[in-house]
């Protein structure tokens, strides 16, 4: 049978609607909700009665003096998946109400029906919730892995694979079904679930990661606000898991489009280091440096140390760059020209985009 509030929250809806009264009684004949909220908790004789036979009850207001808990009116089974979990009772003469009864006791049913729907549904994307959580924190073993998935109605089969959404707006904040109608993916093959601190991580498999990268891309394209790590495939669990601790080192560092797990090894590593040491590294090499001249690094680094293509992706004199480069050297002592410094240099850039 269905909570008391979850009852009474149907009562109340049914009640605010016809303005009868309505009970809803359980499985024992207890009314659990009422219109007369004094009432809950009391035994329904004329519900017992229903319940023993699995018809309906009418009680008229003679005959209620002498039945216990029970006053004039018409009861019916309520029934869930042909089976009767309880009764519904509207008050009144029989003949005044029995045929809006029928379309309450009706009304009622439908109402269980979807309530005892989420109420699965929402507990099976708990346990999907807690997978994902326990998988990133390492909890899993290959035997919880599955019988999670069991429990929570799907099968992610291998090759896995992994990918992790950071959102700028409030994608992750919605109800967890909508995150699986937002990226477009069948909840049998794939397990969605936003951390903490509103990552999303989704684990595919099979063919399904096709379809899911398809759409993230797409996502990427059409919103700025949204960065996307792909993890990678992992042909077996404990690949998997080995990804997902990569992964989560590299998601302290700031995600902009699109962004492979195999780009991110060298910060993923760095990632590992604690945090006062971190800062404490970045600033001794890097302190001294203005915002433009660590931005001219970050290009620089990216441009494979070419002062061409450099120049032209900052949009500046080759002259202008090189001017810049010098007076990195003048302030940290290492020359971003020389592959030792410059490897010292950009090990400090990625210190500082972790979070």
């Amino acid at each position: 049978m269905i909570a008391g509030t979850t009852a009474q929250a149907i009562v109340d809806d049914i009640v605010g609607r016809l303005g009868v009264n309505v009970n809803i009684m359980d499985e024992r004949g207890v009314i659990t909700a009422s219109g007369d909220r004094s009432r809950v908790g009391s035994l329904h004789e004329g519900a017992r009665r229903v319940l023993e036979t699995g018809l309906p009850f009418s009680v008229t207001g003679e005959e209620a003096r002498t039945l216990h808990g029970t006053r004039a009116g018409v009861n019916l089974p309520l029934r869930l998946d042909n089976e009767i979990v309880g009764v519904v009772g509207v008050s009144g003469e029989p003949r005044d109400v029995g045929e809006i009864a029928r379309a309450i006791a009706h009304l009622a049913e439908l109402m269980v029906m979807q309530q005892a729907f989420l109420g699965e549904a929402g507990w099976r994307h708990r346990v999907r919730q807690q997978i994902v959580e326990d998988l990133v924190a390492e909890r899993l073993t290959v035997q919880s892995w599955r019988q999670r998935q069991q429990l929570a109605g799907c099968r992610v089969e291998a090759p896995y694979t992994l990918f992790v959404l950071h959102c700028g707006q409030q994608d992750t904040a919605a109800d967890p079904r909508e995150l699986y109608r937002w990226l477009e993916v069948d909840e049998a093959a794939v397990l969605v679930a936003a951390d903490a601190e509103g990552a999303v991580w989704a684990v595919a498999g099979g063919t399904a990661a096709v379809a899911l990268r398809r759409r993230l891309v797409s996502l990427c394209e059409s919103r700025k606000d949204i960065g996307v790590l792909d993890a990678g495939r992992s042909e077996d669990f404990a690949a998997l898991v080995e990804r997902t601790g990569q992964a989560r080192f590299a998601m302290r560092r700031k995600l902009v489009g699109e962004v492979r797990l195999s780009d991110l090894e060298l910060p993923a590593l760095l990632a590992r280091i604690a945090t006062d040491t971190r800062n404490a590294t970045a600033e001794r090499i890097l302190g001294t440096l203005s915002a433009e001249l660590r931005h001219t690094l970050w290009v620089y680094f990216a441009q494979d140390r070419s002062i061409t293509d450099a120049a032209l992706a900052l949009n500046v004199h080759r002259n202008t760059l090189a001017y810049r480069l010098g007076r990195i050297e003048d302030l940290t002592s290492r020359d971003p020209r020389s592959f030792q410094d410059a490897v010292v240099l950009q090990v400090a850039l990625h210190l500082t985009e972790l979070d």
